[in-house]
């Protein structure tokens, strides 16, 4: 039996203003990566719990949140360096943030600030298993992208991912994010219904998560899937096919303007336990 967990991850943070407080050097940057890993509470860490920890306010607020506090590197600004950094890490019983690994690097010295932004976050609200508070991981990922035009058009190139098409924008964060026709339980179901788990994986027990993510195009076309973080091959070509089956969303809008959109999905694979047990 295959559970259609899953959430929509919005990139976060893409108000990068170069004119805020810098970290000054790259040196900085590689003793703050280098120590990202204090001494951390024991315990198991469910791979997939019923309910996922969160950001206390949900991805909104955190969004707000990675935006008041980003400091664009100086070093970085200079030199133009911009990219896609994504961090996961343990939210403990008591909401706080542990065992930070990094997924997907950009450079170090944006990497070290994706990481200064996320352990100075306030307590999560922890995950949920079988009617209990579980430790857990959770994924957050930013886009470093340099508003070079600030001063006379802050609100929509702050939005901007690096084009694909250098004729075509693609936004992270806009006023009304794309929606799967049917919604957030219409994709819950289309993904339960198509999704079928590997014989191997199955049969060696393998499940997780993994990180998804796709471009929503101004018509509501899916296109550039990609796997940011996999889990296993099977499990990664699984993912990828069901997405690709999926019908037109509803596309974003920003400022009253149908615009693509750029979405993370991570989708978790779980064995049913009794089948585990059962071994069928």
């Amino acid at each position: 039996m295959v559970c259609g967990l899953f959430t929509i991850i919005l990139f976060a943070g893409n108000v990068l203003n170069i004119e805020a407080k810098p970290t000054e050097n790259i040196e900085l940057a590689h003793d703050l990566i280098a120590q990202q890993n204090p001494p951390s509470p024991t315990g198991k860490i469910i791979e997939v719990p019923d309910i996922d920890p969160m950001f206390t306010g949900g991805s909104h607020e955190m969004n707000r949140f990675i935006s008041r506090s980003l400091r664009y590197p100086r070093e970085a600004a200079e030199k133009n360096i911009q990219g896609l950094v994504v961090y996961n890490f343990v939210v403990e019983l008591d909401g706080s943030l542990s065992n930070f690994e990094i997924m997907h690097r950009a450079h170090p010295l944006l990497d070290a600030e994706a990481l200064r932004i996320i352990k100075s976050m306030p307590a999560w609200r922890p995950a949920v298993y079988k009617g209990e508070n579980v430790r857990a991981r959770q994924y957050v990922p930013m886009y470093f992208k340099l508003n070079k035009n600030a001063r006379s058009s802050r609100r929509a190139q702050s939005r901007k991912v690096m084009p694909i098409d250098p004729n075509e924008e693609i936004f992270t964060i806009v006023d009304q994010m794309p929606e799967f026709p049917t919604g957030e339980e219409g994709l819950g179901r289309f993904l339960s219904e198509f999704i079928q788990y590997p014989v191997r994986a199955k049969q060696e027990g393998i499940q997780g998560r993994i990180l998804c993510a796709f471009i929503v195009r101004k018509d509501g076309t899916i296109s550039n899937l990609e796997i940011v973080n996999g889990l296993d091959n099977e499990l990664d070509n699984e993912a990828l096919r069901v997405l690709s089956m999926m019908p037109k969303w509803t596309p974003g809008k920003n400022d009253n303007e149908t615009v693509s959109v750029k979405c993370i999905l991570p989708i978790d694979f779980k064995i049913d336990e009794e089948e585990m047990v059962s071994g069928e």
